[in-house]
């Protein structure tokens, strides 16, 4: 997975939805409530991973499934968040050389490093039962 350094970051999204115009008006009228769920699932993703690490750190018990639900959360925001700023930004988002069109293609491979999507729930779903 690329490093957080090289994704594109919240502002360039919300600076492109602020500049440009479709249907009359700027895109930020038509896609705020996006923006504010790719936010929000972004958010998330960060404080469970956050309470992972926390577990880890402190020898929690519970450290497996913690660590599955933040892989789970963190690569599936990810995968919903590129493909909906690919959406903001249009067809230059899959040019070659556009931040978006890169991470658009990487993000994929993280949902399947250390176990597939699939295999995370049913890790989350065994400690549930422990």
């Amino acid at each position: 997975m690329p490093s957080p350094s090289a994704w594109p970051s919240a502002r360039f999204d919300l600076a492109h939805a602020r500049q440009r115009t479709a249907f009359g008006g700027p895109l930020r009228d038509l896609q705020a409530v996006q923006l504010a769920e790719m936010a929000t699932c972004t958010e998330a993703a960060r404080l469970l991973v956050y309470a992972a690490a926390s577990a880890y750190d402190t020898g929690q018990p519970d450290i497996a499934r913690r660590s599955a639900m933040a892989k789970l959360l963190a690569t599936e925001t990810a995968q919903y968040v590129v493909d909906a700023a690919v959406q903001i930004h249009g067809a230059p988002a899959l040019e070659r050389g556009y931040p978006l069109e890169h991470l658009y293609r990487e993000v994929r491979a993280p949902r399947i490093y250390e176990g597939a999507t699939e295999v995370q729930r049913t890790i989350i779903a065994k400690e549930l039962y422990r």
